[in-house]
């Protein structure tokens, strides 16, 4: 036995001789072409050393090349696929003489690597059939079945990458990126981990950190799972970090929490480069963070919590693909939404022509097709409730609205939108089916104030009541004019318990003995009603109202006519009525004075006017009504002297002034605040923003 245990010895004593000696016996040159040799056979590809490598066996087999060289694939448009300006590796030999591989020190200095995509589709990184089988052949090993790493013995001690140059060129598209000043540093005692790698690398001249560990990188790479933790960033620009586990596999998979902040959403999308319109507002800070689940086909993130700004919203989100198309689900809720900084210049505030996005007030509709295709992009089913939403145009407290955009059809369902005091729900469906866009509205608003509302809406104050109204409407169309002209449907507003500021038109009646009605605004006045009632309905752009109502103390108004949408034309009668009731309402519609009013032309400057040819033929067709309507409207108000029947007829027919056409000459102190119609006018007139 002693005499094996000798013999042994001895050998050993040789081989290791041999180890030491073989540097000094085989020349370097004869090395490096047996090395280069088996490179280019293996790859397809021509290398090159610059200078005599440096090589030695022990104690560690260490080996040190520069101005290495791998070629291009034929026709690529760089010259090298690879290049390495130093190269250094230490193998530890006892540990590989015991059969573990230990590599002590693997350091790549200055490489660039080229990866370009030709105009086929083929990488220059492809190398061909190697002789060692397909995928099929070998397939993805369970752990049962002898995965991969199984009886290897792996470790890295100092492996790194340093000033390393990546590009990436495709022919296909023409993209050319290039990363530059990239370092690395990995580190894994075990084939079994725990593996960390710290990098970081300059793109579009800024630096991008990352820094990652994995518990077991070799249960990943044979389908199983792993925990890990990493962390991508950029000072001053973003950072996402996620802790959790990894599953490998043909469809790997991932569960963990997740934290995105962008600390400069501008600098981010300028960095990408992402270019959006001179009008799109964003935030400057974004923060997402929730329990992640994803795949290749789904990632979903529960109790989520996404701020942007001052602004946060909590629940659940999830997006994907689903045939090829993308989809997005979210449900979400919040305190306190102020949106006004996202609107676009000239959307929140101003009122006026502003504030109705400047169709109404432009001489005629637009024929500027409306792009919608962006509805039909992805599936989306997004619900939203809040607290209070913001945005300096419409201004809301309780809401919850759903958007569900499925195919070729969008709906928006307002299940509860609490503005202005009151509460509208309603639904809004868009049906892009045919060549042109289906659009119904259903709209039901429910004790709203009439002040507030106005007053975001159109800059106007000077009325108040509480609203309640209803319509259902449907158009077609991919314009604005198609749209407006291809209106049809109903509806109907009720005003309730309100006034019209700056005038008090009950005085002026009590006063009417004294030779007219003053028209003339006056802020600390003010004419109550009981009611504002009408209805409409809608065919091919043509509003129709049959039936205006108004009560108020000693005034009765009633009227009807069309609102003529495609040539912005009005054509509408009012007959406001003097009656003998100071009550607002009660009073008999067949009792009164009535003064007949034409609002005809267009919007932008309409004809106010009294009807006098109306008011004539009243009379002559039932005179005994009207002498009774002055009579009693006289009586009512008690001035029954001739006085108060002459200044009656005064403010019927303007005092002797002519059908409002045309200005009669005055006289010394006269002024329009002794004609009640053209002072009525004028107000009028000024409601259409003139």
């Amino acid at each position: 036995m002693k005499r094996v245990l000798i013999i042994i010895g001895v050998i050993v004593v040789l081989l290791i001789a041999v180890v030491v000696a073989l540097p000094f016996i085989v020349p370097k040159s004869a090395m490096t072409a047996y090395v280069v040799g088996q490179i280019e056979e293996a790859t397809g590809r021509k290398v090159t050393v610059g200078a005599e490598p440096e090589f030695s066996v022990f104690p560690e087999v260490k080996l040190s090349l520069s101005k290495v060289t791998l070629s291009n694939a034929e026709g690529g448009e760089a010259e090298n696929l690879a290049e390495i300006g130093e190269a250094d590796i230490e193998v530890d030999l006892m540990a590989a003489l015991s059969g573990e591989v230990v590599i002590q020190k693997f350091v790549l200095i200055d490489p660039i690597i080229v990866v370009e995509k030709d105009k086929q589709g083929r990488f220059n990184f492809e190398m061909g059939d190697t002789g060692q089988g397909t995928p099929s052949d070998s397939g993805s090993s369970s752990a049962g079945e002898g995965g991969l790493g199984d009886g290897l013995k792996l470790s890295l001690d100092d492996v790194r990458l340093q000033n390393a140059t990546l590009v990436y060129a495709d022919a296909t598209t023409g993209e050319r990126q290039e990363i530059k000043g990239f370092n690395a540093s990995l580190s894994l005692p075990a084939i079994t981990g725990p593996f960390d790698v710290e990098a970081d690398a300059e793109w579009q001249n800024r630096r991008v950190a990352l820094v990652a560990h994995v518990d077991n990188p070799i249960a990943i790479a044979n389908g199983e799972r792993s925990t890990v933790k990493a962390n991508v960033s950029s000072d001053g620009l973003f950072r996402v970090e996620f802790e959790g586990a990894v599953t490998g596999g043909d469809l790997p998979s991932g569960a963990g929490r997740t934290s995105i902040s962008v600390e400069d959403l501008a600098g981010l999308l300028a960095w990408v480069p992402v270019a959006l319109g001179n009008d799109v507002k964003l935030p400057a800070t974004i923060g997402i963070a929730g329990d992640l689940t994803g795949s290749p086909e789904k990632v979903a993130l529960a109790n989520a919590t996404v701020s942007f700004d001052d602004n946060s919203l909590k629940g659940n989100i999830s997006a994907g693909l689903t045939g090829g198309k993308p989809f997005a689900v979210a449900d979400l809720t919040a305190g306190a939404l102020d949106l006004r900084a996202y609107l676009p210049e000239g959307g929140a505030g101003g009122g006026g022509a502003g504030a109705g996005g400047g169709s109404a007030g432009s001489d005629d509709w637009s024929d500027e097709p409306i792009d919608l295709s962006g509805l039909t992009a992805a599936d989306i089913d997004i619900r939203l409730r809040a607290d209070q939403i913001t945005t300096g145009i419409v201004d809301t407290a309780r809401t919850d609205v759903a958007f569900v955009a499925k195919g070729k059809q969008a709906d928006l369902t307002i299940n509860e939108l609490n503005l202005y005091e009151g509460a509208a729900t309603g639904s809004v469906n868009i049906d892009q089916r045919q060549a042109e866009p289906a659009i119904a509205i259903i709209l039901n608003i429910s004790n709203m104030q009439a002040r507030p509302a106005l007053q975001q809406l159109a800059d106007y104050g000077d009325f108040l009541g509480t609203v309640n109204a209803a319509a259902n409407l449907t158009t077609r169309g991919n314009t604005e004019r198609k749209l407006v002209t291809a209106l049809n449907g109903k509806g109907n507003v009720v005003v309730t318990d309100g006034a019209i500021l700056g005038y008090n038109l009950a005085a002026a009646v009590r006063n009417i003995s004294t030779g007219g009605l003053d028209m003339n605004y006056d802020e600390s006045e003010k004419t109550d009603f009981a009611e504002i009632s009408a209805s409409f309905t809608a065919k091919n752009g043509v509003v129709n109202n049959p039936d205006l109502k108004m009560n108020a103390p000693l005034l009765r108004v009633t009227g009807q006519g069309d609102v003529l949408l495609p040539p912005k034309t009005i054509d509408y009668r009012a007959l406001p009525k003097l009656v003998a009731s100071l009550t607002g309402q009660g009073a008999s519609e067949s009792g009164g004075l009535g003064i007949p009013i034409l609002i005809t032309g267009a919007w932008a400057d309409p004809s106010i006017k009294p009807d006098l040819e109306g008011v004539v033929k009243g009379v002559l067709q039932a005179p005994g009504d009207a002498v009774k309507g002055v009579a009693d409207t006289v009586k009512g108000v008690g001035g029954a002297a001739s006085g108060g029947v002459k200044g009656v007829l005064d403010s019927v027919t303007g005092s002797g002034s002519s059908s409002g056409e045309t200005t009669p000459e005055k006289t010394e102190g006269d002024s329009d605040s002794s004609n009640p119609i053209s002072g009525a006018t004028k107000k009028l007139k000024g409601l259409f923003g003139n």
